[in-house]
């Protein structure tokens, strides 16, 4: 696991877990997130989505399940480097296993970017990084977290009643999705699933 290094300790076991993406620790928890499957399309802005791909989150020897994890996209694809480059919108889905407070939530995401972003892209997106990481909440036990991309206008979190937009230009919206798609995913099974198995398009002859 790459992408975000969240401490946890289990005070039973006192020992310490590390790089724990998005969750705190969990004991033997395999319920399902919510009862639903993750539905096929969605709509955001009039714009119709395809359900890409979906994952389960899982950690350490016991294969702890953290959260279930799904990609929406106009065109499906399971190339990471196209899907960046698109201009096109793109939703991401968590589904908690485990109640996270707004504190470990937000450090999650912070060392998520620090990890995932240039040194370029820090100075440049610093403003957006800061209201991305103060507009993410609580996660209660079986609750949601949406995180919406839409061109030429930003990121939008959703999680229950709060909602929060960051206006920001692509190269940003690209920098939230690396954080699932790219060199330091969650974990790679995260990646692997979000992706699918969409076969190459071809395009026709001239």
């Amino acid at each position: 696991m790459n992408s975000v290094f969240l401490e946890v300790v289990i005070p039973s076991a006192q020992f310490t877990l590390l790089s724990l993406s998005l969750c705190a620790g969990v004991f033997f928890c395999s319920s399902p997130v919510h009862g639903d499957e993750f539905p096929s399309t969605l709509k955001i802005e009039n714009r119709q989505l395809k359900l890409n791909g979906e994952a389960l989150c899982e950690w350490g020897f016991f294969k702890f399940d953290l959260y279930k994890i799904a990609l929406w996209l106009e065109n499906t694809c399971s190339d990471s480097e196209e899907i960046l480059q698109r201009d096109e919108a793109r939703c991401l889905e968590l589904r908690f296993v485990r109640s996270l407070d707004e504190g470990d939530m937000q450090k999650a995401y912070r060392e998520s970017f620090r990890v995932n972003a240039t040194s370029l892209e820090k100075k440049q997106f610093s403003r957006e990084i800061k209201i991305f990481i103060d507009g993410v909440k609580a996660a209660p036990k079986r609750s949601s977290m949406r995180i919406e991309s839409l061109p030429g206008l930003g990121i939008t979190i959703i999680q229950g009643e709060s909602k929060t937009l960051i206006e920001s230009s692509k190269g940003f919206q690209d920098l939230v999705f690396r954080m699932y798609l790219g060199e330091k995913p969650p974990t790679k099974d995260v990646r692997k699933g979000l992706l699918g198995q969409h076969p190459p398009k071809v395009l026709p002859a001239e």
